[in-house]
């Protein structure tokens, strides 16, 4: 398959985190439309202009009449499509304490153009507010184009979205049922959470191994039920390498993955994944740092059982408040290796303890405070707007007894966060 073409390089686009949350789903050739619109919109842009969206910017190979009856279908598709969306306040384009959702048309216009060669299409002026303008809000997104190009699952790219969102936080937090909602997938459509966690979870995660959002999962459950999925970020992806990084992992796979066993494949890429690379990434130690790190193992300027040494060390410095930014002292001790003498005298000395083995533990693990973070409004929302998935669930009869029997019984604590309230609860694991 031929390779998309390369417009508006390093573009960066946004949106407002409204739109991020909204629920819609797009199928393939709905979300390069929606990406090339995004892409021509300009900072300074205080309207929606009309664009002609070239044929070979959305379909990759030629197939004759077929591939224009297709577009003209997607286009006809399209100008009826509707986003659920959060309702901004008037004057400052903020969201609302109390949520208020409805439904809004994506497009104005779209409509294949045989004379210039493309779709000619332009957004509806009622979703400007979340996509134009957004300094004035201050409540916006941003991603790189070619970053969500890589992306072939429309799904991806709202997961991409999501988790680009709190990229400050290093992890999001969500119950299934949100996802759901946000991604607009029917309570029919898998309805088992094996084949949910296979078609949309484990392909999101290989698709965005490849971008700047490389991320990992943990499924929290309750009486063999998943409650919430915590998607892990928090490593520094902003330095170049990803791709160095992501060749480390697939040349440990010996045949490619197919996404029709895809869950399966994913499960064995995610245990042959190199561990010590895995520790780095978790406490933010940068791609490029890993890059380095690696030359250094593979000239043997030391063993891989000095990077656990490291992190042992570290760990414990840091639990003790010693260390505020255990990414950076890792990766100086690793580097500058001024701890390496002190791994290498207690390598000589005999450890007196019987049924131990001497020499430092492969699978130390440096502790990580991690933090589950929910803002208060799109609780509430999801308490006041169930959607199909959760109003057959028992609720409390106030928002109040809901807050206090989810959330603030399990630890959560109300903080106020640049004029946000938002639920926290930090854990030290």
């Amino acid at each position: 398959m031929k390779k998309p073409p390369k417009q508006n390089a390093d573009k960066i686009v946004a949106q407002h985190n409204a739109l991020v949350n909204a629920r819609f789903s797009f199928v393939p050739l709905q979300m390069r439309l929606f990406l090339a619109l995004l892409a021509r919109i300009s900072l300074d842009d205080t309207e929606f202009k009309e664009h002609v969206i070239p044929v070979s910017e959305l379909l990759f190979e030629r197939h004759g009449g077929s591939a224009y009856q297709q577009l003209d279908e997607m286009c006809d598709d399209i100008t009826s499509f509707k986003l659920y969306i959060e309702i901004l306040e008037d004057s400052t384009r903020k969201r609302r304490r109390r949520p208020k959702y409805d439904y809004i048309p994506l497009m104005a216009k779209a409509g294949y153009d045989g004379d210039m060669g493309g779709i000619v299409a332009a957004f509806n002026p009622l979703i400007m507010p979340y996509l134009l303008q957004l300094r004035e809000s201050g409540n916006f997104t941003l991603a790189d184009l070619d970053e969500l190009r890589k992306l072939k699952s429309p799904s991806s790219v709202r997961i991409y979205w999501l988790l680009k969102e709190y990229s400050d936080f290093g992890q999001r937090t969500v119950t299934p049922e949100q996802l759901r909602f946000m991604l607009n997938i029917a309570e029919n459509e898998y309805p088992r959470f094996s084949n949910f966690k296979a078609r949309i979870l484990d392909r999101a995660q290989l698709e965005l191994a490849r971008t700047d959002m490389p991320f990992t999962y943990e499924l929290e459950r309750q009486n063999q039920l998943v409650q919430r999925i915590k998607f892990l970020f928090g490593y520094d992806t902003s330095s170049t390498g990803s791709d160095e990084l992501v060749e480390i992992q697939e040349s440990k796979n010996t045949e490619k993955t197919e996404l029709s066993q895809h869950s399966e494949n994913v499960e064995k890429a995610a245990l042959q994944e190199l561990a010590w690379v895995q520790a780095l990434r978790l406490i933010g130690v940068s791609l490029r740092s890993i890059k380095q790190i690696t030359k250094q193992l593979e000239d043997k300027e030391y063993p891989l059982e000095y990077v656990d040494f490291v992190l042992s060390r570290i760990g414990k410095q840091h639990q003790l408040g010693k260390v505020k930014k255990p990414a950076g002292a890792v990766y100086k001790a690793l580097v500058e290796k001024y701890l390496l003498e002190e791994y290498l005298a207690g390598e000589q000395t005999p450890k007196m303890i019987p049924g131990k083995k001497t020499g430092v533990t492969t699978k130390t693990k440096l502790p990580i405070l991690e933090e589950v973070a929910f803002p208060l409004r799109e609780v509430r929302d999801m308490y006041e707007n169930p959607g199909p998935f959760l109003k057959r669930q028992r609720q409390e009869p106030t928002f109040e007894l809901h807050l206090e029997a989810i959330y603030l019984s399990q630890g959560f604590a109300l903080i106020e966060r640049n004029g946000e309230d938002w639920l926290i609860k930090t854990t030290l694991s």
